[in-house]
């Protein structure tokens, strides 16, 4: 392991070939959001989808698992690939963090439930309230606002599992395990504009009522990105 932090992003995805030019690439956002709060955190970027992955579980201070247009129960061997992995990672309580599908994945890696939600798809900015805290957070506000995109979540967490934050729509927004597991279904590491343009490709999909809604709270621009990706960092230098 090298002497300074560094996380491996194991990437599910890349951004929409048409929004590149204009958004980056998904590794790009985790590379933006850290080099602005933490410079001397360094990325590795590895395509989980093409089989890319650290030559030991050891090469990377922490893991982050990326969102994902696909979804877990898709037969990809890629993902049955990735959810051995994450048994590998919590054995040796490696850091690992999930986003939206890495948030369901892990779920159902480590015994939960992930699947089709029956609420459907949840687009725009979330707001929900605290069960409890992250041991590595501390904050006096009673909910986070996040932007959110997707039609799967967690719908019945790991035994070992601990609930922090959740809405009526997407029970199940925030959890941990432990002290080397933390998880969320939001998307601190995305723009309202980035957001808003995947929305408007989806629009038919999603319903003009739906579409508005997202898009009216996407405009907004209120979320708490900056202040969760933070807690990302507190997650990972902790004991």
């Amino acid at each position: 392991m090298k002497n300074n932090m560094n996380i491996g992003i194991l990437l599910t995805d890349h951004v929409l070939e048409n929004l590149q030019k204009k958004h980056g690439d998904q590794g790009d956002f985790y590379i933006n959001l850290f080099k602005n709060l933490d410079p001397s955190i360094e990325i590795e970027i590895y395509d989980v989808v093409k089989g890319e992955y650290p030559d030991s579980e050891e090469d990377c201070s922490g893991y982050i698992i990326t969102g994902s247009r696909l979804s877990i129960y898709d037969d990809e061997s890629w993902i049955k690939n990735l959810e051995e992995y994450i048994r590998l990672l919590h054995k040796k309580q490696k850091k690992l963090l999930g986003i939206c599908f890495g948030h369901q994945l892990i779920a159902q890696a480590l015994g939960g439930e992930s699947g089709d939600a029956a609420e459907g798809w949840t687009v725009g900015v979330q707001q929900y309230n605290f069960v409890t805290q992250f041991p590595w957070v501390k904050t006096n506000s009673p909910s986070i606002a996040l932007i959110h995109s997707h039609k799967d979540q967690v719908k019945v967490l790991p035994r070992s599992a601990k609930l922090v934050a959740g809405n009526k729509q997407v029970p199940i927004a925030m959890y941990y395990i432990d002290n080397h597991i933390m998880s969320m279904q939001g998307h601190p590491e995305f723009t309202s504009q980035y957001a808003l343009d995947v929305a408007s490709s989806r629009k038919e999909i999603l319903g003009r009522s739906l579409f508005q809604l997202a898009k009216k709270s996407l405009l907004e621009d209120t979320t708490d990105n900056m202040e969760v990706a933070q807690w990302w960092i507190n997650f990972f230098k902790q004991n």
